[in-house]
């Protein structure tokens, strides 16, 4: 592995030019079916947990800084109107991230951000459905390609890398769409690389889906401007003061080593992660753990005395409130949602509002869980321990141990079935559409590859 204090080769990869001619060559490409599937799948998702967020504070903070009209480059869902393409996508990436219900993988939130992009431009270019996945696909790959170029976990520095890697995919999905040649495209991804930000220490306040917004709205606007001749250096990836090198961790980086992006395509590899849960997915497989052991407590939740989960030390790290107040806190609180899983059976979008999570019953229960660090990290996920464990303690002696969970339910290895995640898209869509409504909308994001990026005229107008 090449480290930032090395002499590069003496003829190195020219990382940021050699992803422009992937991005360039992308529509050639045949995606193998099970990518497609799920790239579809991530969409469709997406697109039903935005409309569960309607009423979500920051949508209005978000609706102010966009020009919403009845006509427009493309449908912002949840607001029945029209906006410019950058703007849309930056509505419905902020909708579709306001709960923290939306898919996961590479580190982070891949479809909140490539959905919200490749839908808009598609629909503002007039394309159909088989190239909104194949610039999905794009984006997808050049984020992996970024993310496995480092040896360490950004979110240990302090990056979101959905909001930092997010913007340079969004990019690479925008420049595939648009079929920038090479060179513009190369372009595309450098100016993005000056766009990107994001920090965990906004996670659990209203600017973690704002930064994913401004992410997939600066990915478009990178790509509009390379395409009018805007440029950026030639190697602003993989410059020893460029984009890898200043958001590594620790500096253990390969700048120069050739690209594998498309071989093998890592969405096969690595794919998509459904969420279950609206909540951080840091807590997922601990939850897991304690709806196994709800049924031997639910009935003498006074007789806990005390439970012990043991999680990943970056896991503790992006829980952040372990005494929440609110529904944005209880995110982020491995207590909670714990307690919340013992006492209920369930971690619902229900659960998240201020009131269930001041319920009595709930906060004496929270207060009684204690997180224990694994150092041990996971060798195909090093964000999280190899396994999260968990144990509860009666008052009369007795330990309950649940098993060991290695991969949440929902996760690409334990995938949900079409219909558990038709079932997740109506129980979200629901929460601002009519029944009617909702099945014409799945029914648009499930369409045929050969038909036209479009979406209903009138369920856009939310109750």
């Amino acid at each position: 592995m090449d480290a930032l204090t090395q002499t590069p080769p003496t003829a190195p990869t020219a990382l940021t030019a050699d992803l422009g001619r992937f991005i360039a060559d992308m529509p050639a490409h045949a995606l193998p079916a099970q990518a497609i599937a799920t790239i579809r799948r991530g969409i469709a998702d997406t697109v039903g947990v935005a409309f569960a967020s309607v009423g979500e504070p920051v949508l209005r903070h978000a609706r102010d800084l966009i020009t919403l009209g009845p006509t427009g480059q493309a449908r912002v869902w949840t607001e029945g109107g029209f906006a410019a393409s950058a703007d849309a996508a930056f509505m419905n990436a902020v909708a579709g991230h306001a709960l923290d219900f939306d898919d996961t993988g590479l580190d982070g939130h891949p479809s909140v951000v490539l959905a919200p992009v490749v839908l808009a431009e598609a629909e503002r270019l007039g394309a159909d459905w088989a190239a909104a996945v194949t610039a999905y696909a794009a984006g997808y790959e050049v984020w992996a390609e970024l993310l496995g170029r480092d040896a360490d976990k950004h979110h240990g520095k302090g990056w979101h890398p959905t909001a930092v890697f997010g913007a340079v995919a969004c990019a690479a999905a925008s420049a595939c769409l648009r079929r920038l040649d090479a060179q513009r495209s190369a372009h595309a991804l450098g100016i993005a690389a000056s766009m990107s930000a994001g920090l965990v220490a906004n996670f659990g306040s209203m600017t973690k889906p704002l930064q994913v917004g401004f992410a997939a709205r600066n990915g478009i606007l990178a790509a509009h401007l390379a395409e009018q001749g805007l440029t950026a250096s030639h190697d602003a990836l993989e410059s020893p003061r460029g984009f890898l090198a200043a958001i590594s961790p620790r500096g253990d980086v390969r700048l120069h080593s050739p690209i594998h992006a498309g071989t093998p395509w890592q969405m096969l590899e690595q794919g998509l992660n459904i969420k279950r849960y609206p909540v951080c997915y840091a807590t997922h497989r601990i939850i897991d753990a304690a709806l196994e052991l709800q049924p031997h407590v639910a009935d003498r939740l006074d007789a806990i005395e005390a439970v012990v989960a043991t999680l990943g030390q970056l896991q503790a790290d992006m829980l952040r409130s372990s005494r929440p107040t609110n529904g944005l806190d209880a995110k982020f609180s491995a207590e909670y949602t714990i307690a919340c899983a013992l006492a209920r059976g369930h971690v619902h979008l229900q659960d998240l509002s201020d009131d269930a999570v001041n319920d009595t019953i709930v906060q004496a229960l929270l207060r009684k869980v204690r997180v224990e660090i694994a150092t041990e990290r996971d060798a195909l996920e090093p964000l999280f321990s190899p396994q999260d464990l968990l144990s509860v303690r009666l008052t009369d002696g007795t330990t309950l141990d649940a098993e060991p969970v290695r991969r949440a339910r929902g996760h690409a290895s334990r995938p949900v079935s079409d219909q558990e995640l038709q079932d997740k898209f109506r129980a979200c869509a629901r929460m601002s559409l009519d029944d009617a409504q909702a099945s014409v909308w799945w029914e648009a994001a499930m369409a045929a590859p050969e038909r036209m990026v479009t979406w209903p005229d009138s369920p856009g107008s939310v109750r």
